[in-house]
């Protein structure tokens, strides 16, 4: 079961499973993050929604990959111990395609916005006795200088269900439900 969770003041949404509760509560988070954790079985599940400054130097194509190992480096992994087992999947989001679809149904652009790229990756990173399952998906929103990234850490040996496309069934919602309601925070 999920609910609804406005994100930085109510200029986003997603469905994020009612029983994961705001960390914010609890400790503080940086202003360009939200922060959700798992508290139902104590699974340590995490999903981060962030808001970065857009990388230039960073191809389309190689974005997961370069915040992938971003995160890596902010966790102290050395890349021995990064496995990416999935990084194919880059579409446009301004295409109305099935794949768009099935990712992001509440998917709107405002209508000055014309370059913008989805990029997921799936993969396993070992931050020091844990091995985590960290499921990425990177927003590159161009017009408006930003990269948005969405990701899901679980402990890897906490079993989920997935899908065909490797993505678990939390990270498949909160992608599907994610929208952007005010543009006007990225001015």
């Amino acid at each position: 079961m999920s609910e609804v969770r406005e994100l930085f003041g109510g200029a986003m949404a997603c469905r994020i499973p009612s029983t994961w509760r705001d960390v914010s509560q609890v400790r503080q988070v940086p202003d360009n993050q939200e922060v959700y954790q798992d508290c139902s079985e104590e699974s340590g599940a995490v999903v981060v929604i962030e808001i970065l400054e857009h990388q230039t130097d960073v191809k389309n194509e190689d974005a997961s990959t370069f915040f992938f190992n971003d995160l890596a480096d902010t966790n102290g992994v050395s890349q021995d111990d990064i496995t990416i087992q999935s990084n194919n999947l880059m579409f446009a989001l301004k295409d109305d395609n099935a794949t768009k679809q099935k990712y992001f149904q509440k998917w709107s652009l405002s209508s000055q916005q014309s370059e913008s790229y989805a990029c997921i990756a799936v993969g396993k990173q070992q931050v020091g006795d844990k091995s985590l399952r960290i499921e990425m998906c990177v927003l590159r929103l161009t017009d408006v200088t930003t990269d948005l990234l969405i990701t899901l850490s679980t402990p890897d040996n906490k079993k989920g269900s997935v899908g065909e496309d490797g993505l678990s069934n939390v990270f498949h919602e909160i992608l599907s439900t994610f929208c952007i309601i005010d543009w006007n925070l990225f001015c």
